[in-house]
């Protein structure tokens, strides 16, 4: 397994971009759901109950626990980056994330 898919978080971010991990947070994915401050809502509902790789695979998504994550600008990302991430494979998707990053966007 490539050693960034614990960066790819269900509810669709990168965390491996994350200021929270200069601070000890260890990321939710693959992380048994276990945030900085609690248990992640949408990690444990995606991963433990439904045991999905993230929420884009979900056949609820988007639904009110991803929705009530963030904010509706934040959400609209994330929900863009799984519908992708759904479509082409998280491999591919961190191959993507990962060019970006080279590029500084």
């Amino acid at each position: 397994m490539r050693d960034d898919r614990r960066w790819a978080a269900v509810c669709g971010k990168y965390c491996g971009d994350c200021p929270e991990l200069q601070s000890g947070c260890k990321g939710c994915a693959y992380q048994l759901g276990i945030a900085r401050a609690s248990e992640c809502p949408v990690f444990r509902c995606c991963a433990v109950d439904r045991g999905l790789e993230h929420c884009g695979l979900c056949p609820d998504f988007a639904c009110h626990t991803f929705l009530a994550l963030d904010s509706p600008l934040e959400g609209a990302k994330r929900y863009r980056a799984l519908i992708h991430r759904a479509e082409v494979g998280t491999d591919a998707w961190l191959d993507e994330v990962a060019s970006r990053r080279r590029k500084g966007r």
